[in-house]
């Protein structure tokens, strides 16, 4: 049986075990994936705003008016 892969939400009546098993491991994966680049996605946004952080401090810091410790 082919599968629709951008219809994930078609009646699973008529389905054999095994395609249900392959539906069910495939819609896991999918969650899997999606669990993963969220991830991915926070820990970049935390690591830009690190970044920013310390450019913003860095350049704030070199002012050609301070004394040289």
């Amino acid at each position: 049986m082919q599968f629709d892969h951008l219809n994930l939400n078609k009646d699973d009546g008529l389905m054999s075990i095994e395609d249900l098993k392959a539906l069910r491991l495939r819609k896991k994966k999918i969650e899997s994936d999606k669990k993963a680049r969220n991830y991915i996605l926070d820990i970049n946004q935390r690591y830009r705003k690190m970044s920013t952080r310390k450019s913003n401090n860095f350049l704030s810091n070199m002012n050609p008016f301070k004394k040289a410790a």
